[in-house]
């Protein structure tokens, strides 16, 4: 995919996005212009951890940056080793609303998408159908999203890897309608427009059951890749 030369794309490892001060600072900015304030009028904060306590505890940080050097998003994610194979499971992505429908979120997941291809699984807990419908558009494979009834393989593969997953660890968790309910809530008032992502020309099928989500529950979003993934090991 070509990239837009708007924007530079940076990686780090994650504990060295942890020790950048610089990086850790702006990864908290973005999301808290993502999500506007609370009832208080204070910044939401990226869920009870610290910024840096996040990203020290996931693998990959990639942001993006314009040619002036501001961080305008961000994407981290973890790769996890299960019994039938690996995950890559993206623990957040945000983009600042005034550099949003740019493609700074399909670059930063197709970004990371070419540094895990041995991942059979890509999966994700969001509140925002908009990162599903980002996600759906990069990582080519059979998505599981919303009200879909996922195959047996799927909820087995979700609960062997939740201790793993800090977002979706612990917490209830709906293997029909592939939904959790989490202990936190970016957003807790009725007032949502400041982050809720426009509607796509031509939504998929699921989005309906995703749109409205209660506050405090999230979507799973799974897909596996088929034939697009890499095996670490070919087969001889």
């Amino acid at each position: 995919m070509g990239q837009d030369n708007s924007y530079d794309f940076q990686h780090y490892p994650a504990m060295e996005a942890a020790i950048n001060s610089e990086v850790v600072k702006a990864i908290s900015h973005v999301f808290s212009n993502s999500f506007g304030n609370n009832p208080e009028g204070k910044p939401y904060r990226l869920g009870p951890k610290t910024t840096k306590a996040r990203l020290e505890s996931t693998g990959h940080v990639i942001v993006a940056q314009t040619q002036m050097a501001e961080i305008v998003g961000y994407l981290y994610a973890r790769v996890i080793n299960y019994s039938s194979g690996i995950v890559g499971w993206i623990d957040s992505v945000a983009v600042m609303p005034n550099h949003r429908r740019k493609k700074v979120a399909t670059y930063l997941v197709d970004n990371l998408i070419s540094r895990i291809p041995e991942s059979k699984w890509v999966g994700c807990a969001t509140p925002n159908p908009i990162a599903a419908f980002v996600i759906t558009k990069v990582v080519k494979g059979t998505a599981y999203v919303g009200e879909c009834n996922p195959p047996q393989e799927v909820i087995e593969m979700i609960n062997e890897i939740r201790a793993k997953c800090p977002d979706i660890s612990g917490v209830d968790f709906n293997h029909r309608k592939l939904l959790v309910r989490t202990n936190f809530s970016p957003v807790s008032s009725e007032d949502t427009t400041e982050w809720s992502p426009p509607h796509p020309t031509e939504p998929p099928l699921w989005w309906a059951s995703l749109k409205n989500l209660p506050s405090d529950y999230e979507a799973l979003l799974i897909i596996d890749r088929d034939n697009n993934f890499q095996p670490l090991i070919s087969p001889t």
